[in-house]
């Protein structure tokens, strides 16, 4: 019995009925695929993350990582386990074909992380950085580092990481310190990292770093920023190793969760002895690492649904067993399983809409983001593009928030005993805490969604986002079934509209009042999605869940956990919708000291 849970007639649902996910086979560059070959993907996936990485949890639980001598030791396991992870294609599956890849739409990477990181989040992030970095470098490096790294990066042999984060530094990139210096066909790189996920380990034989740093004598600010292929163990230019590139650990963290998956500080060129190679154009490394960094919102947030969906289908198993307690309207004798409490339903519920919503959440903007990369140049691929830039800010802030929602409200059904490590609850809600925070914390993402994605490409983003929710209210706003949801749905819409165009003007006439307002509206804009995304669900079932059966009961939860949503939180969004454009200046006015 694995901790990892999940229903694949919920995945399928949406890849099928709700997205057709087999029309991505009709663009050219995965004509050679069909769809049994992406659906026998997503249940071997489901296999391996059962019979590989789950088991991996309770070993890092019981298995610290060693630290010693700039090196960090992990359990042998994961070794094992990584090794196997590349060796069965897992890291190259959405690769290039022409570096060791298997071609596989991007969507399949997304579903491919659901379950790995659902089956042992801190495991799974070591190859998902790894293939982050090494498209990164196919993206954007030279022929000779892309035949020098890439390959080797998809197959598992070599990891790689991504460095941005400064002691100084934080979040503002721009007030980075880390220097490169010309010489010859390479750059001396110098300068410290922090908070490095998978930035020393001995899962592979070298591990290749994406690092920002600034060239000597270059702007300052983010406009003077470069990227830099920056390994641990030199490489030789036939691909052997050449010894240490003066990349030393000096630390790593005591987290809160993800035990298992070591977080360092990383020294370049402390003995002026780090070589790095430039990766893409000069004073072009941010705008080439957000490729990697929105990658990983992305998967922010797919990690915060997919933890969320193992703890509510742990906490579901747990209350259907678990006997305490009489039937309040006395329907039987004796003590009854809690799930026929009330409000362990009204909890059960709420999980049911969160995670089932993330996941359609999450994948329909996957889907999106293959048919902005895959189609010709013209509006249908100028309007997925703005879709993916549009929601990444939403995908990433709501679903790892709700995520760590969901897994309280999973620790609560369980009551006790979800406190205790008898039950894998707790672990989840100590993983799943950091994805608010990885990436640029959800307020920067807010800020984010309400500033430059409101503005750019003449607000093309906001508008495409717009004309997704106000087609489907006007194509099903007469549904004979969820007629007054659909309604609400279009309501809520015209108020968040309205909301976000005084918000932009606010935003120049009166920035701190706005600033402090932006995260409030962006949660507006993730229940808004969220209700759009259930609705559109329990549209398809609505029919089949009209037909008596227990065979139907499927279906009929998938209506139930739309029209409850939306009736339940729409009405809350609203009012948070007004929070937003109120006058009282408290959050800019109150003095420091007053607090």
């Amino acid at each position: 019995m694995t901790d990892f849970k999940i229903d694949t007639r919920d995945v399928f649902y949406i890849l099928k009925e709700q997205l057709n996910y087999g029309t991505l086979c009709n663009l050219a560059p995965f004509a050679d695929l069909n769809e049994k070959t992406l659906d026998l993907m997503v249940n071997e996936a489901i296999h391996f993350a059962k019979g590989v990485l789950d088991p991996l949890n309770q070993i890092a639980e019981e298995t610290p990582l060693a630290f010693a001598n700039g090196e960090v030791r992990c359990p042998a396991e994961f070794k094992k386990a990584f090794r196997q992870y590349g060796n069965d294609g897992w890291t190259a599956a959405v690769g290039d074909p022409a570096c060791g890849g298997q071609g596989f739409p991007l969507m399949m990477r997304i579903i491919i992380n659901e379950m790995m990181y659902g089956a042992c989040q801190a495991f799974n992030s070591a190859p998902s950085l790894a293939f982050g970095a090494a498209r990164l470098i196919h993206s954007f490096g030279s022929e000779s580092l892309k035949q020098l790294f890439v390959s080797k990066m998809f197959s598992g042999t070599w990891s790689g990481t991504m460095c941005l984060t400064e002691p100084g530094a934080g979040s503002n990139l721009g007030a980075l310190e880390t220097m490169a210096y010309p010489e010859g066909d390479h750059f001396r790189i110098k300068g410290s990292k922090i908070f490095i996920s998978w930035g020393e380990h001995d899962l592979t034989e070298n591990i290749i770093h994406l690092v920002l740093a600034r060239i000597d004598g270059a702007p300052s600010g983010t406009a003077g920023i470069s990227l830099f292929v920056v390994p641990k163990i030199r490489v030789n230019a036939d691909g052997t190793l050449a010894g240490p590139n003066d990349v030393v650990c000096t630390g790593i963290e005591h987290k809160c969760g993800l035990h298992a998956a070591p977080t360092a500080a990383l020294t370049f060129g402390g003995r002026d002895d780090c070589i790095g190679y430039l990766c893409g154009e000069k004073n072009k490394g941010l705008a080439h690492m957000f490729q990697m960094m929105n990658g990983a919102r992305i998967n922010s947030a797919v990690s915060g649904m997919t933890m969320a969906g193992s703890a509510y289908r742990n906490a579901l198993a747990y209350v259907q067993d678990r006997v305490q307690g009489r039937d309040i309207a006395g329907r039987s004798e004796g003590d009854v399983t809690i799930i026929h409490h009330p409000d362990v339903r009204r909890m059960l519920l709420w999980m049911k809409a969160a995670a089932d919503g993330m996941r359609s959440m999450v994948y329909t903007a996957a889907f999106w983001e293959d048919l902005a990369k895959a189609l010709p140049p013209g509006p249908e691929k100028t309007r997925y593009q703005n879709l993916i830039d549009f929601m990444t800010p939403v995908l990433k802030a709501y679903c790892s928030d709700t995520g760590f929602r969901v897994c309280e409200t999973a620790m609560q059904c369980l009551g006790g005993y979800g406190y205790c490590q008898d039950y894998p609850i707790e672990r989840y809600l100590r993983d799943v805490k950091i994805m608010s925070l990885y990436e640029g914390t959800n307020g920067i993402q807010s800020m984010d969604l309400m500033g430059r994605k409101m503005q750019i490409r003449d607000g093309g983003c906001f508008k495409a986002f717009q004309e997704e929710i106000d087609g489907f209210c006007a194509t099903h706003r007469n549904h004979p079934v969820l007629k007054s949801q659909v309604a609400q749905l279009a309501s809520t819409a015209g108020e968040l509209w309205s909301c976000a165009m005084e918000m932009r003007t606010r935003m120049k006439t009166d920035p701190l009042q706005w600033a402090s307002y932006t995260y409030p509206a962006l949660l507006a804009f993730g229940d808004l999605t969220m209700a759009w995304r259930l609705l559109d669900m329990a549209v398809i079932a609505s029919d089949r869940a009209a037909k008596n059966g227990r065979k139907n009961d499927f279906f009929k939860g998938k209506v139930y956990q739309a029209t409850w949503f939306v009736d339940t939180t729409l009405p809350h969004t609203i009012a948070r919708i007004g929070t937003c454009l109120r006058a009282g200046r408290e959050i800019v006015e109150i003095p420091d000291n007053a607090f």
